[in-house]
């Protein structure tokens, strides 16, 4: 089965006709749409409750005590986790 290709010119494009002119509208339905806050994004910090909390925070869940520490021993700048502290 052999294609053909049409190539229009500006000048081709321009001498058609609004009505020549096929539009296509694509419904996306009642989806629900997402919210995304930026305003952390490129900030190191560790989430909690809808809070944030810097590098070195403590915070007490239930009895147990979470500090906010890189993620990668070896990172400068990477993401932050909660790790439990341990008594030694």
């Amino acid at each position: 089965m052999m294609k053909k290709w049409v190539l229009l010119t500006a000048v081709g494009l321009a001498s058609m006709s609004a009505s020549a002119i096929e539009t296509k509208t694509i419904s996306t339905g009642s989806k629900a749409k997402v919210h995304l806050d930026v305003q952390g994004i490129g900030k190191r910090v560790c989430f909690y409750d809808d809070k944030a909390y810097s590098l070195g925070s403590v915070i007490k869940v239930e009895s147990v005590l979470l500090e906010c520490v890189p993620e990668k021993e070896f990172e400068q700048n990477g993401a932050l986790r909660w790790n439990k502290v341990t008594y030694k």
